[in-house]
């Protein structure tokens, strides 16, 4: 009788890259990919889900270990703790490669969901961003418990602001021309487009209300 031929890991994790990629291509969700899914797409006899489950340590150490990010189910085995050391990374590395970029070099860059996502993968894309906001509630929870600076707007110049707003409106009358009304909600909905985050909220406080924020933009 033949020697079984040993596992060889590099193998395993190779094909389970694999199959992934057969799901993305199927239309699956990244951040959807269970046993379920890997057993209906394997056609490999030899690489049957107990070598995952068994042998190298897990499926949610394999995904790792394959760099594919752990779902909404896979999330609940690890504690907040370890999910918010994991964003203290991305977080470490987004400082790191975007240092003295941008127009507001002299202030403190918020952390924003679209930095995450951009940074994510540059780490090891180990819990997707929808995974963060499900176990902290919302991203400003994320910036609070984890004590990053949010870095809005201090010792920003009154022209500053203006020049940002002015900005933000462009590309809201650009999406949705010039009838639709700009209110506080589609401000925010496209307050993403700089390097520091100017709340509706500090718009108000420097000009009042909102209302008369506008007027002095001369924004309808």
């Amino acid at each position: 009788m033949p020697a079984r031929r040993k596992l060889d890991e590099k193998d395993a994790i190779d094909h389970l890259k694999k199959i992934y990629q057969v799901f993305l291509k199927g239309g699956g969700e990244p951040t959807r990919f269970t046993i379920r899914h890997y057993n209906r797409l394997n056609e490999n006899s030899r690489m049957y889900i107990d070598v995952y489950v068994k042998k190298l340590g897990g499926w949610n150490v394999s995904l790792q270990k394959a760099g594919i990010p752990l779902g909404f189910r896979q999330y609940k085995e690890f504690s907040k703790e370890e999910i918010a050391a994991y964003i203290k990374k991305v977080y470490k590395k987004y400082l790191t490669e975007s240092k003295g970029k941008g127009k507001y070099k002299n202030q403190d860059k918020t952390f924003r969901m679209k930095d995450f996502t951009i940074y994510n993968p540059k780490v090891d894309d180990m819990f997707s961003l929808a995974v963060i906001l499900k176990r902290f509630g919302s991203w400003s929870n994320v910036l609070r418990e984890l004590n990053i600076p949010i870095g809005r707007s201090r010792g920003l110049t009154e022209k500053q602001i203006v020049e940002h707003v002015k900005k933000v409106h462009e590309m809201f009358v650009a999406k949705n021309g010039k009838e639709k009304v700009f209110s506080k909600e589609m401000y925010e909905k496209y307050n993403f487009i700089d390097d520091v985050y100017i709340s509706s909220k500090l718009i108000e406080r420097r000009f009042e209300t909102w209302l008369l924020a506008k007027k002095k933009l001369k924004i309808k």
